[in-house]
């Protein structure tokens, strides 16, 4: 499903603590597609960047004067990262990690590159730091290669980003030289201290410290944390650009037992939130995270606003129990490895004017920036009073900003203006449907009336397509249910799951499309809630390659069999 990319920390909290200062707050060489239009100068501070929107924003990216390349464009990433594929095409020199890198599971062999330059069509930055790290295990999925992903290190560098959603521009604002306020860029000091292979003076004769947070190196994981709990990278959501699949309403599930309002086609009123960043006295903003202030169900809770989270909603597993927010489903998630979510519902969701009501969102763990923080920090805070906010409770996401025509960030304001689609244009991109068909999983599922497919896998791997005679992708099983119909079917373990038959009304699922009444098959999670929307014992095809054959194979879903408390209010007549 569409990566919900959030968020490498931090190099940039290293540089900060050597020398305090203010802060701010290889897709191989794209396929034969035309290359990006080049950026067109509106002034001499302005740079127009084309995007484009797949469920999340990408940029077409210059690396030390080559490329184009695509790049995920990432407010919840603090430093930005290369694909290990493009740092070996353009054979940089690979530096150790502070340490290891962690979020839905944990990324090998993460290393960091020093770049000269990084081109987002037309917006240049000099010196930049990067990590290096593996990211094709998304690549099955999106069907082609990510090759990065422009984080916080540059972001931060840009005064204003305006990101018109109808026409999938971006229009930056440059900081002047010697503006007032102007963020500091710590990537040259970075890469001075990555280049002379360490930092004198401090223990350990120079070798770059641990950063709490990034387990890894020859440092010992703290006492009594659990392997891949620090969520310091990246996680995914199980929905994603599905979720922001337009056009006319579907016909609603279970309509007349939710009990819900109609939701509105699209929203009319605009709205400016102001954000925050965790700011010290002297050392200035050291996590350049967008926290804004919302509220579940009536409690007010801290959010980390995302562009790179696909869905509305995130709630932190510690802030699901304190809420008693009820959870259906489980699915897989992908990030930097793989971990488990679960689906959930809020009757309230409320941020600035913005209200939505009976919300499905995802549950699963988040980081604490408090854990993270050197001791040197956490000995500071006692003597802020409880001025700074380290830890946030919740993400919310991209989908918050694709109800609007466009969102106008103003980092130097430090706030956020949501501006709305007139009412006779129309949004393209409007996230309601997906949402509802989201919400008719959990609640389906709640009652009793979810399929289950009785099988597990994981996309296959772009590189490996050719190796398998795949041209659009597919599903490697990994495992059967026992006593399944999917295992009385006949589908093993090895079989590569490439199309749903007969099948082809399904826009929400991800990075797919219908053919010939067919429907793509590449990743898990959207089987399982497709599934979910379905009634134990409804008949799917499934069209399954096995070495050199190709099988059509019959499967009666099971019963998702889910045992729980949920709000009466949804149970069946």
């Amino acid at each position: 499903m569409k990566r919900c990319f959030h968020s490498l920390f931090a190099l940039a909290l290293l540089a900060l603590l050597l020398a305090p200062a203010t802060l701010s707050r290889a897709q191989e060489k794209p396929e034969p597609k035309p290359e990006a239009k080049p950026a067109e100068t509106k002034s001499s501070d302005q740079v127009a960047i084309p995007f484009e929107f797949e469920g999340l924003m990408f940029v077409q990216t210059k690396v030390n004067g080559k490329g184009p390349y695509k790049f995920l464009f990432d407010s919840g990433a603090t430093q930005s990262v290369l694909n290990a594929r493009l740092a070996k095409e353009l054979e940089l020199k690979l530096h150790d990690s502070p340490g290891g890198v962690q979020g839905v599971g944990e990324a090998k062999d993460v290393k960091m590159v020093v770049l000269d330059s990084v081109d987002v069509c037309g917006f240049t930055k000099g010196k930049t730091v990067a990590a290096s790290m593996n990211l094709d295990h998304m690549s099955g999925t999106m069907g082609w290669h990510m090759m990065g992903i422009i984080g916080q290190n540059i972001i931060k560098l840009m005064k204003k980003i305006e990101i018109d959603f109808s026409t999938k521009t971006m229009t930056v604002t440059k900081w002047g030289d010697r503006e007032s306020g102007k963020p500091q860029d710590q990537d040259e000091m970075l890469a001075r201290m990555l280049e002379g292979g360490g930092m004198g003076g401090f223990p350990g004769g120079g070798r770059m410290p641990r950063i709490p947070g990034l387990p890894g190196g020859p440092d010992e994981e703290e006492p009594g944390k659990k392997p891949g709990t620090d969520d310091d990278f990246s996680f995914v959501p199980a929905h994603g650009a599905y979720l922001a699949g337009g056009g006319a309403s579907r016909p609603h599930l279970l309509q007349d037992e939710r009990k819900t309002e109609a939701r509105a086609p699209q929203v009319t009123e605009g709205m400016t939130l102001d954000y925050t960043t965790v700011s010290f006295p002297m050392l200035g903003d050291i996590v350049p995270y967008w926290y804004v202030k919302g509220t579940v169900n009536g409690s007010e809770k801290t959010f980390m606003f995302d562009t790179g989270a696909s869905m509305l909603l995130v709630l932190g597993s510690e802030t699901a129990a304190e809420l008693k927010i009820p959870t259906s489903f489980g699915y897989p998630v992908k990030g930097i490895g793989k971990g488990d979510a679960k689906a959930g519902l809020v009757e309230t969701f409320k941020m600035g004017k913005l209200e939505v009501k009976d919300l499905a969102c995802t549950v699963m763990d988040l980081p604490k920036m408090s854990d993270q923080m050197p001791d040197m920090i956490k000995q500071l805070l006692p003597m802020l009073g409880g001025r700074v906010q380290l830890d946030f409770d919740a993400i919310v996401g991209i989908t918050l900003a694709t109800r609007y025509k466009k969102m106008i960030v103003n980092t130097k304001a430090k706030d956020i203006e949501f501006v709305p689609y007139a009412k006779d244009e129309t949004n393209a991109l409007n996230p309601v449907r997906g949402e509802d068909y989201m919400r008719d999983a959990v609640v389906r599922t709640w009652n009793g009336k979810a399929g289950k497919l009785g099988f597990g896998g994981d996309s296959v791997q772009l590189d490996d397509w050719a190796k398998h005679g795949l041209k659009t992708g597919g599903l490697m099983v990994e495992h059967v249910d026992a006593d399944s119909s999917a295992a009385k079917a006949g589908l093993a373990k090895g079989d590569i799951v490439t199309h749903l038959v007969g099948e082809s009304d399904l826009p929400e699922m991800e990075d797919t499309k219908a053919e010939n009444g067919d429907t793509e098959v590449r990743d898990m999670p959207g089987l399982i809630i497709w599934a979910c929307t379905k009634n134990p014992g409804h008949e799917a095809t499934l069209r399954v390659k096995r070495g050199s054959e190709v099988l059509e194979l019959k499967v009666k879903l099971g019963d998702y069999g889910f045992k729980g408390e949920f709000p009466e209010r949804f149970k069946t007549k």
